[in-house]
């Protein structure tokens, strides 16, 4: 998905507007767990308050918001004018004054750096030349010495473990065939869910004519990605990476019956983890 798309239409008022109510109930549903692992993060490997952070693809201002709760002198940077419009909203109701800044993730400029980059759940939304413009706008705007922080859900094979949009009702047994391959180490174990994604994808065009990343294309979540992918991303942008995560229930948690034969047999497999997170910096 490019931002300068004029034909999203996920992003509506509607949209906007649960998404502030989901905000304002943040301690109580899902977003409580960003909001703790965006923390531990800064708070491990970032600088305290009053750092300079960029919350990038802010939406509703939750984190630009949340850390200006906590001292930091936060920026919100989204390409949505409703969302940013609710996000000083809620700002003035919490008693914080970030700033705000309307833009495309994947070309920006700050007036001055910033200490911390935070990108939660935007990557997934974005096409990969967009999120290669994104890193090296997040470079060209980052101190020296200061990190930028990610999470990306949904991961690149949730299709095979978790949600499937083309065999719905097949979901939560489609990890079946896998089942006699997870004693193979981690990479071994890659190489096969490929093989078996590629088979799918193959009876899916012979049905619908359609891969399943054609399938998620017009999606709001077309580019969900792998661990190896996102580290070619920051290799080829200049960034080191200094940790590195990755879950299955610790961002996002499964509803009642998902990912069970996943969460049995293959739960220490990289290639079934449903969310990657990190941390990195410029290469020294």
């Amino acid at each position: 998905m490019d931002e300068n798309n004029n034909s999203i239409e996920f992003y509506t008022a509607e949209y906007v507007q649960n998404q502030g109510t989901k905000h304002k109930e943040r301690y109580e549903n899902h977003w409580k767990n960003h909001i703790r692992w965006a923390k531990d993060l800064v708070r491990e490997y970032g600088k305290k308050s009053p750092a300079k952070l960029l919350d990038l693809g802010c939406s509703v201002g939750t984190y630009a918001i949340e850390f200006a709760l906590d001292g930091y002198e936060t920026t919100g940077l989204d390409f949505d004018l409703k969302a940013l419009d609710v996000a000083r909203q809620l700002a003035a109701e919490e008693n914080v004054n970030p700033k705000w800044l309307c833009g495309n993730a994947g070309d920006f400029q700050l007036s001055e750096p910033v200490d911390i980059v935070l990108s939660f759940d935007l990557l997934e939304h974005l096409d990969d030349k967009t999120i290669k413009g994104m890193l090296s706008c997040v470079k060209a705007n980052l101190k020296p010495d200061g990190i930028f922080l990610y999470h990306t859900f949904p991961t690149k094979y949730d299709h095979l473990f978790y949600k499937n949009r083309f065999f719905k009702r097949f979901s939560s047994i489609i990890p079946l065939p896998l089942i006699p391959f997870k004693k193979l180490d981690d990479s071994s174990f890659t190489q096969v869910v490929k093989t078996y994604s590629a088979f799918l994808d193959l009876f899916s065009l012979l049905i619908v004519q359609k891969t399943h990343q054609q399938i998620i294309n017009d999606s709001v979540h077309p580019n969900p990605l792998s661990r190896e992918k996102l580290l070619n991303f920051f290799n080829e942008a200049g960034f080191e990476l200094i940790f590195s995560g990755e879950g299955i229930e610790d961002f996002n948690p499964l509803r009642v019956g998902q990912g069970r034969l996943a969460m049995k047999y293959f739960s220490d497999k990289t290639v079934a983890q449903r969310s990657l997170w990190g941390v990195v910096r410029i290469s020294q």
